[in-house]
């Protein structure tokens, strides 16, 4: 049975987080964090009004979540796919092993400027990048999941299943799990990476509208454009871990993921 929601609320540390805000704004206004563009969270508040009402957060907003959630959403569908053929089929996985591990040691920040230069300054550069840095938590995570422990297999083979069901009953509900971690890791790094391609690749989206505030001198709106980035991702994780929940609740609640 699921707990109530309002146990699920962190008051303590919802508590210290209003007691950081106060405590800074505190330190600025009196002068003892005496930083020229370290504005107090009232004035973070009036820039993030000030952006919602000139409509630029909003287009800024869109074009981020467009970016790296279709970005996501391709890594999503090409890494379990391939993650599943690999942890599944045993000489597939020791032919690809070289190339995945040489392709994975690549740092993913290095990819940005390849994608500029293939896709040019575009959305199209964004969804690249956010493709090719979700792809991985999930490719490997599907691969770890696939490997069900001999015992699952055992007990499939004293049943008498065939490999199909082998497959839908024990392999699959096994990977669960991790497939969902793998896509919740994919989904932080596809929106930190779509971010990083509007920074140095696409002016547009939230990215650039960060940089923008910042050369404009504007720290209040740049303050709460970082505020809007950790909102989102904080959101975009707890729809993933929401919708995880509904469609899988039984597999994640054997694994810990659901409280009862």
């Amino acid at each position: 049975m699921n707990r109530p929601v309002a146990r699920r609320i962190n008051v303590l540390g919802a508590a210290v987080f209003v007691l950081a805000l106060g405590l800074w704004e505190l330190l600025v206004r009196t002068s003892i964090l005496d930083f020229a563009y370290l504005p107090p969270p009232t004035v973070v508040a009036q820039g993030l009004g000030e952006l919602v009402s000139s409509g630029e957060l909003g287009e800024a907003l869109g074009h981020t979540l467009f970016a790296a959630l279709s970005g996501w959403a391709l890594a999503a569908l090409a890494g379990v796919a391939a993650g599943s053929v690999l942890g599944l089929v045993r000489p597939v996985w020791m032919y690809s092993m070289a190339s995945l591990e040489a392709l994975r040691a690549l740092p993913i920040v290095a990819f940005v400027p390849v994608a500029v230069l293939l896709f040019g300054f575009s959305v199209q550069t964004e969804i690249m990048v956010a493709f090719y840095a979700a792809l991985w938590p999930i490719l490997l995570n599907t691969i770890s999941g696939m490997r069900t422990e001999p015992r699952m297999l055992e007990s499939g083979a004293v049943l008498r299943l065939s490999r199909a069901a082998v497959l839908w009953k024990i392999r699959l509900p096994g990977a669960t799990a991790m497939i969902v971690v793998g896509l919740r890791l994919g989904l932080s790094v596809s929106l930190v990476l779509t971010l990083v391609a509007e920074m140095v690749g696409n002016p547009a989206g939230l990215g650039f509208l960060l940089v923008e505030k910042g050369q404009a001198l504007q720290p209040g709106q740049m303050f709460a454009a970082v505020f809007v980035i950790g909102v989102t991702g904080i959101i975009l994780n707890a729809l993933v871990m929401g919708a995880a929940r509904l469609a899988f609740r039984g597999q994640m609640a054997s694994s810990g993921e659901v409280s009862s």
